[in-house]
């Protein structure tokens, strides 16, 4: 009876592994996340039209800060859907509210938004208008994954 059950297990052991290898397998096989820099505008009620635009970073005049420059337009608008597991990061330190300038500015080693906010708090920013973002996104959706907002000069 032991010798069954041992080679029952074994089948078990052997099915249930031969299943998850074609999981396996589809998870390599998944697109890398893209990124996007642009401008961002509200599309429906969890979705943005984000306009892709060449973007750069320098420094502003003397002042020793540095900012983002979104410069030529770099192709066609992609709408990008958003649900609320996604990631936001903006620059005022009060969420849904446009930058103010120092001191109620947040930035990144990267001059990136720093401060988490909510999905609601980015809805509220583009029902108010265009934003400049850095989105990360699975183009397979595409969903976004991370949306950042960029610091301007």
């Amino acid at each position: 009876m032991k010798k069954s059950s041992f080679a029952l297990g074994l089948c078990a052991a052997a099915l249930l592994s031969s299943a998850a290898a074609p999981a396996a397998a589809a998870a390599e096989r998944q697109a890398p996340l893209k990124t996007v820099y642009g401008w961002a505008k509200k599309s429906g009620n969890s979705a943005m039209i984000v306009t892709p635009y060449r973007a750069s970073r320098g420094e502003v005049g003397e002042s020793g800060l540095k900012a983002w420059h979104l410069g030529k337009r770099a192709g066609d608008p992609i709408r990008i859907d958003y649900t609320e597991g996604l990631l936001f990061r903006q620059v005022n330190k009060k969420c849904g509210k446009a930058p103010a300038g120092h001191p109620y500015d947040t930035r990144s080693k990267g001059d990136l938004g720093a401060k988490t906010c909510d999905p609601i708090d980015l809805y509220n920013r583009l029902r108010k208008g265009r934003v400049p973002v850095k989105v990360v996104y699975d183009p397979a959706g595409p969903m976004a994954v991370k949306v950042y907002e960029l610091i301007l000069p």
